[in-house]
């Protein structure tokens, strides 16, 4: 089995298990792993956009921070008309400026939140994001950002408790919307040389 293009460390993996009962040939990846890694391809010509290039494509993408990420999905909680209920108890709202890695690259996590009493006084709403923020990083809990009331009764619970709810349902519109932000900087390129390559093809069939 000979490849005709580079290969990637991928297929140097195909080559060295060999290709079994798969269909695929050369450059296919055929492994769940693997084709998690080619994003569902099992194909060469989707090997060959990630081993090749164009260096005249510029690729920029504006990446979120944990601050911005959580001041983000606030904002999307205020606009919406969902935050004065909480509003009308809060001491504070602290979005994480101190925690490294401060820049979220990937997807790969839930937001979830706890609330709970604070050690001397008020309730905490705490954010998380569960899993892995870093393209290459280990799964982990990261810290987000905090609200704070000074209230203690079960109204004071029940309210950040629904907050909590409406940051949930926020985030994950914001990480459905805002996809390409958390696109590893390899997957934009190919997706900028996809692009060109089918623009050129539809000018070359004019």
């Amino acid at each position: 089995m000979k490849c005709e293009q580079p290969m990637c460390w991928c297929c140097v993996w195909r080559h060295i298990v060999g290709p079994g009962k798969d269909p695929t040939l050369d450059c296919g990846h055929p492994s769940d792993h693997i084709r998690k890694q080619f994003h569902g391809s099992a194909t060469a010509e989707m090997c060959k956009e990630y081993i090749e290039d164009d260096p005249k494509i510029k690729v920029k993408v504006t990446r979120d921070t944990r601050e911005t990420f959580m001041r983000a999905v606030h904002q999307m909680a205020v606009d919406g008309g969902h935050f004065a209920e909480a509003e009308a108890i809060l001491d504070y709202f602290l979005p994480d400026t101190r925690h490294l890695p401060a820049e979220i690259t990937c997807d790969e996590f839930d937001f979830i939140t706890k609330v709970n009493f604070g050690g001397n006084e008020g309730i905490y709403l705490d954010c998380y994001a569960e899993g892995r923020i870093l393209q290459d990083g280990e799964k982990g809990l990261w810290h987000l950002g905090t609200y704070k009331t000074l209230g203690t009764s079960l109204s004071d619970m029940q309210i950040f408790g629904k907050l909590g709810g409406t940051l949930t349902y926020f985030a994950n519109k914001y990480l459905w919307e805002q996809g390409d932000r958390f696109l590893s900087d390899r997957e934009l390129r190919v997706r900028a040389i996809r692009k060109k390559r089918k623009e050129h093809k539809g000018d070359a069939d004019k």
